[in-house]
């Protein structure tokens, strides 16, 4: 399996790759087209010279014989009925009459014609240009052509340059995604590392990681992380049972950073597994087996909504998209899916007609997630009210101490370390950013030991 840095390298090679092909193959016929046009008005712009020598000229075959060398064009002039009066590069009286020939045609009906075609005279491709003019009253075609072999010579030299050019930002390309690469390994490496050190319990290694505000994110994490394992493990000597707590859950913290997903799908892999292997098995069994089963997706199906949302919300992808609709309606709908989860649990609601405006999904999100935090961390019956136009969602839980409620709408941070549940801490975090979205504060009223009220205005 290719590491990180690779897949990003060679994916951007392969990236700049068919950019190269796609814009070598466009510029081709897009410069192909600029030459035959820029030749095509430089044809033009030498009938015009010479129109006037032509027309008032009585040796018509001298004239064009010498413009020839002088110009490397090839010179014809055809009169009215088509036959070919003057002629640079040919025996004029073994010529065909030329009054078929799509430039000649074009030009009798416009004054102006041109086109590419083989001459069967010349055997070769050439770019003809034909005026209309007149000479003792009487119509003649003046008609210059040049050989496509000058126009590709200068068209495939200009093209030349021009991959050049590109593939000098190619390689320039590829140095610097190399360079990004390698740093972004390095970044990846010293955190492999650190978490090795946290592994052996060398607590008193650095971490400095800071190529990007990701990276930084995620040592300043773990650096707190080792800091509060450092002190668990200065404990150890008075607090033996609790320190063989935290040593268990400082496992699943550090396995959860990495496999936040490995928990649920272990569950549903070992009940499924025991499922199949044993078709007699008792009936109440089965339905706990598959409640265990059920429950697990929903984990893995909630941390996913989570994340996706928080990136989303982070990187400002989400507008509210606001509407008015009662409130108490939405409370009403949140409850009855907590309900749904939570079968054992009582659910209190107060609230009467209330109307907001603001965006009805992102409103259900917030109440849902304060709910099922209020649940979660207690026991009793919760509480939803609606009250002066303020919303609240009232617990008898064990509450937030002083020093974390500042802190509890953190992403990731968790008040209950020693509660890790795979929620990863994003439920408030989310509240919270709805709210900012909305014009609205999360508002935390706490007594730690006797619950918690949770409440926001819109």
């Amino acid at each position: 399996m290719l590491r990180l840095n690779q897949i990003f390298f060679y994916h951007l090679t392969l990236l700049l790759s068919i950019l190269f092909f796609v814009v070598s193959t466009i510029s081709y016929f897009a410069l192909k087209n600029i030459e035959i046009e820029h030749y095509q008005k430089t044809l033009q712009n030498s009938i015009i010279l010479i129109e006037s020598q032509i027309t008032g000229s009585n040796n018509l075959d001298g004239l064009v014989k010498n413009i020839k060398s002088l110009t490397n064009q090839r010179i014809t002039v055809i009169d009215g009925r088509g036959k070919v009066i003057a002629e640079s590069d040919f025996d004029k009286n073994e010529m065909e009459n030329h009054a078929n020939r799509p430039e000649i045609k074009e030009a009798r009906e416009n004054g102006w014609g041109s086109s590419i075609r083989y001459s069967s005279t010349l055997k070769e491709n050439l770019l003809y240009v034909a005026k209309k003019s007149y000479k003792n009253s009487e119509p003649v075609y003046i008609r210059a052509a040049i050989t496509l072999k000058t126009i590709q010579n200068n068209f495939y030299a200009l093209w030349l340059k021009f991959l050049a050019v590109f593939g000098f930002f190619i390689l320039f390309s590829l140095g610097v995604s190399y360079f990004l690469s390698k740093k972004i390994k390095m970044e990846i490496n010293k955190i492999i590392n650190f978490l090795d050190s946290i592994a052996k319990k060398e607590y008193k290694k650095s971490l400095k990681v800071n190529f990007a505000k990701e990276f930084e994110e995620i040592g300043e994490y773990l650096r707190n992380l080792t800091k509060k394992l450092q002190k668990r493990e200065e404990k150890k000597e008075k607090f033996t049972k609790k320190l063989k707590q935290i040593s268990r859950q400082r496992s699943e913290l550090i396995s959860a950073i990495s496999h936040e997903f490995k928990n649920p799908v272990a569950i549903i892999n070992g009940y499924t597994q025991a499922l199949l292997e044993d078709d007699s098995m008792d009936e109440k069994l089965r339905r706990k087996f598959l409640e265990k089963i059920y429950n697990a997706s929903n984990k893995i199906s909630n941390m996913i909504d989570r994340l996706s949302i928080a990136i989303k919300f982070e990187n400002n992808d989400l507008e509210p998209k606001k509407s008015e609709f009662d409130i108490c309606y939405v409370v009403k709908d949140a409850v009855k899916l907590m309900k749904d989860k939570y079968k054992n649990r009582e659910i209190v609601i107060k609230c009467e007609p209330y109307k907001v405006i603001a965006d009805k999904t992102m409103i259900e999100m917030v109440l849902i997630n304060l709910i099922d935090n209020a649940l979660k961390y207690s026991e009793t019956d919760v509480k939803v009210e609606i009250k002066e136009g303020e919303i609240r969602v009232i617990d008898k839980g064990i509450g937030i101490k002083n020093e974390d409620i500042e802190k509890i709408t953190r992403k990731f941070y968790r008040a209950r370390r020693n509660s890790w549940d795979n929620s990863m801490g994003l439920g408030l975090y989310l509240v919270s950013y709805i709210l900012e979205l909305h014009g609205s504060k999360l508002k935390i009223d706490s007594e730690y030991g006797k619950g918690s009220i949770f409440s926001f205005r819109l």
